[in-house]
């Protein structure tokens, strides 16, 4: 037993020269307990948008999917040799797309005629892109087992915390505007642009998402495998899963208590207002949900639970 005390010490003084295998045998077999881990990854990170009944009963809107990244950084504390608690900070982005052709009609009144009218406004090649950019805070715990001497298989549940850190869309198309005025059995087309009815190519708005909730709440999961280099280093790939259960953005509405509409247009000064979609009342709720892989480098400390197990 003395001889294998000396042999060991002088290699977890050194650290980066210990091997996995002088780790968990000629020490008999501890278990690292402090665990930094570094991690990058992308793939599916789209923005999952529900339509409200006004979205819903468009024609021919059609949601994207997108892609986005994430970065992290975590640090997992083992109070077992199997389990530990896991909790970090990160950046995430997420992006999607609307995209078609679609009408919307609109009871307005009219100030001049003193009349109400319907405005109908038929987009076409519409187009709009959206990112938006979290810092998120996860907690959860982990589980590990080893599959070899250098092998482990770990996987980590739990909540966390989203805050927006910034957001972008930017819209595009064509728009036609006709006006119908019920009281007069009257049909005006798209030649009065004095009046706001004619054809307006609605080029590159861009826009802030205005009414993201400051801070929502999702879920995560993931599953990897870590390789241990030796008793400081190590490196983890795996897969991550992660869905923000409540809304990230809260339905705005005017003094009359009605949403927004997708564009408006000024008549003295004959310009639009382009709203963007989460902005307007085509979209009541938005879900980030991201699936995709990641790599990541890990670090661990010299503080190790014996187990007592060479197998474990």
């Amino acid at each position: 037993m003395f001889t294998l005390l000396v042999i060991s010490v002088p290699g977890i003084i050194a650290g980066n020269t210990d091997t996995l295998h002088t780790t968990y045998v000629v020490n008999t077999d501890y278990v690292p307990t402090h665990v930094v881990t570094v991690s990058a990854g992308g793939g599916l990170h789209t923005l999952l948008p529900k339509l409200s009944a006004d979205g819903s009963s468009t024609v021919g809107l059609g949601k994207g999917v997108g892609a986005g990244a994430q970065v992290a950084a975590t640090y997992s504390y083992f109070i077992h040799k199997y389990v530990g608690i896991t909790a970090g900070i990160g950046f995430e982005m997420y992006t999607g797309n609307m995209n078609g052709s679609f009408t919307d009609r609109v009871w307005l009144y009219d100030t001049y005629n003193e009349k109400n009218y319907w405005l109908n406004s038929n987009y076409t090649n519409f187009k709009e892109s959206e990112q938006l950019y979290l810092v998120t805070i996860p907690v959860g715990a982990t589980a590990r087992v080893n599959l070899t001497d250098p092998i482990q298989l770990r996987g980590t549940v739990g909540l966390g915390m989203n805050i927006v850190a910034g957001s972008h869309f930017r819209g595009e198309g064509q728009l036609e505007t006709t006006a119908d005025y019920p009281d007069y059995n009257l049909h005006f087309d798209s030649d009065l642009p004095q009046h706001g009815f004619s054809n307006y190519y609605m080029g590159g708005y861009n826009g802030k998402i205005a009414n993201t909730f400051p801070v929502s709440m999702f879920v995560f999961a993931d599953l990897g495998v870590h390789y241990q280099f030796n008793r400081r280093y190590g490196i983890y790939a795996g897969v991550y899963f992660s869905y923000t259960c409540f809304s990230s953005i809260r339905p705005t509405t005017d003094e009359a208590g009605n949403r927004p509409e997708l564009v408006t247009f000024d008549m003295s000064t004959r310009q639009f207002t382009y709203s963007g979609m989460f902005n307007s009342k085509f979209v009541e709720a938005v879900n980030p949900l991201a699936v995709g892989v990641k790599v990541g480098f890990t670090l661990t400390f010299l503080d190790p639970i014996k187990c007592n197990c060479e197998n474990w």
